[in-house]
């Protein structure tokens, strides 16, 4: 595409009736929604209340998959410098040997019929494991009602990737029920106001030369994004991926500091298709000053390289701050990438259609049901 073409193109931000013609499954609404989400996710979260025995506990396994898995990773990043407990997030089948009576598992499946999620739901019960499930419905409903498993639900209607506040923010009541608070509640108040400030700017209606997530959007625009990120922000870069590849159905790459100046740096010093790549910064106010330098070092290897560069600069005075309304950022670019690219971000054509096809070979979800029929309470097969 050439610069006038590109001009014209990018221009298209501002035309909000396109848009939304463009945006049929109706993401936008999806992607505002974010700050009432977390509100309701507070709310639903004061509900949860934990047996006195799930405090006995030596780790905390957040088992999930996509979108659901996601605020997992979150939660491991923000609790790493505070929680004295190991946290994992598992995306697999299988649950690691060492899960046993004396684990939290957390399945977070937002339709509640995630196959992976499910199969180490049953393990992790096999297994004697404290479980807490959340879900908006489904098998995992059906199973913690039969298994009399703490369960919480949360409203459907949302994509799973669209519903991170609801995975995410009870995670951390989960902690604070086991006696490791992380967040207080003040700090959840004025994280959610900040974001709901914030996205006030990053709408549609917010032209471009006042719209952060539509400049970036633009800069990133026909290019490989590749997103870097530290410290409490490491998984936000793996959410901007993530969103990119869902949203925008394009191809991202990610990493984090200072682990790729161990390796990835290398690919820097003689750079392919450099007109094509486009690095993406996601800074922080908490970073260790040893890594400050190194940050520094890399970014201007990168801008003497002639790579697109941009710096992201989360708003906010806490981790929890930074890690929301930057991720409330990278929704948006991701957004106006897909707009940009002409298709609908809601639908996942592609995703739909593995899982249709995985379903009717393997019918994992009646092989589930059987093992439910045959359980009960204090029956464990």
């Amino acid at each position: 595409m050439n610069s006038e073409a590109r001009s014209n193109s990018i221009s298209a931000l501002d035309n909000v009736e396109a848009i939304r013609m463009i945006d049929r499954g109706n993401m936008e609404w999806m992607i505002s929604s974010f700050p009432s989400l977390l509100k309701e996710a507070v709310t639903l979260s004061r509900g949860l209340a934990l047996p006195e025995d799930y405090r006995n506990i030596k780790e905390i396994i957040v088992c999930g998959m996509g979108g659901s898995a996601i605020g997992g990773d979150l939660f491991k990043d923000l609790s790493q410098s505070i929680l004295p407990l190991c946290i994992s997030v598992v995306r697999d089948y299988d649950l690691p040997k060492y899960v046993g009576e004396s684990s939290l598992v957390v399945a977070v499946s937002y339709s509640g019929n995630t196959e992976e999620t499910l199969e180490s739901f049953k393990q992790a019960y096999k297994r004697g494991s404290r479980i807490v499930a959340i879900a908006s419905n489904g098998l995992l409903e059906k199973a913690c009602s039969k298994l009399k498993i703490p369960f919480l639900g949360v409203p459907s209607g949302y994509t799973p990737r669209s519903a991170l506040p609801l995975l995410f923010i009870p995670l951390l009541k989960i902690a604070e029920e086991i006696g490791f608070p992380l967040v207080g509640e003040g700090e959840l108040v004025e994280a959610q106001r900040l974001v709901e400030a914030y996205n006030l700017s990053l709408t549609p209606e917010n032209p471009l030369s006042r719209n952060p997530a539509k400049q970036l959007a633009a800069r990133l625009h026909e290019k490989l994004p590749i997103i870097y990120s530290m410290g409490h922000l490491k998984s936000v870069a793996l959410r901007y991926k993530d969103q990119i590849n869902e949203n925008a159905k394009m191809r991202a790459m990610c990493d984090q500091l200072p682990e790729a100046n161990h390796n990835e740096v290398e690919a820097w010093e003689k750079i392919d298709f450099k007109e094509l790549l486009h690095v993406v910064f996601i800074d922080s106010r908490f970073k260790n000053p040893y890594l400050a330098e190194s940050v520094n070092q890399l970014v201007s290897t990168i801008e003497k390289e002639g790579v697109g560069l941009s710096i992201v600069k989360p708003l906010g005075e806490t981790m929890l701050e930074e890690m929301l309304s930057a991720i409330i950022l990278g929704d948006w670019v991701s957004y106006y990438l897909a707009i940009l690219r002409g298709v609908d971000p809601a639908p996942v054509r592609l995703i739909s259609e593995l899982k249709r096809k995985h379903d009717e070979r393997i019918r994992y979800s009646e092989k589930f049901e059987e093992w439910l029929y045959k359980s009960g309470e204090g029956n464990k097969v």
